[in-house]
């Protein structure tokens, strides 16, 4: 009879340490990362969406994300990553003065175009 017991103990007790415990490891670093978000930071929402965190608001617990000029608000439990590069945007970004040639020249070809259409 005592062995049955034993045999259970040591059962549950594996059971706690392979399956509830990462369980609770993984969860208090989810909540630690949601935790640290600060606006500026790119994330992914659980939806996919990508974008940076325009600001937060702690006490209602949601975040408004800017997806390309975009505000939405979502509730902080809708992150599912911060980006790699950590929590703030880089601000040292750095351009290929060719690209950005190119990126004007097609702005203005554009707005032309716009011009002549609206004449």
């Amino acid at each position: 009879m005592n062995a049955n017991i034993l045999i259970l103990v040591v059962f549950i007790a594996a059971m706690y340490f392979i399956m509830i415990r990462p369980q609770q490891k993984a969860q208090k670093k989810r909540q630690a990362m949601i935790n640290d978000v600060q606006p500026g930071a790119q994330i992914v929402t659980i939806g996919g969406m990508h974008g940076t965190v325009a600001s937060v608001n702690k006490e209602a617990r949601t975040f408004e994300l800017d997806a390309e000029g975009i505000i939405l608000v979502f509730e902080l439990s809708a992150i599912r990553q911060v980006s790699k590069e950590g929590n703030q945007v880089s601000a040292a970004t750095t351009v290929d003065p060719e690209t950005k040639t190119e990126t004007e020249t097609e702005t203005k070809s554009i707005e032309e175009d716009t011009t002549s259409e609206n004449k």
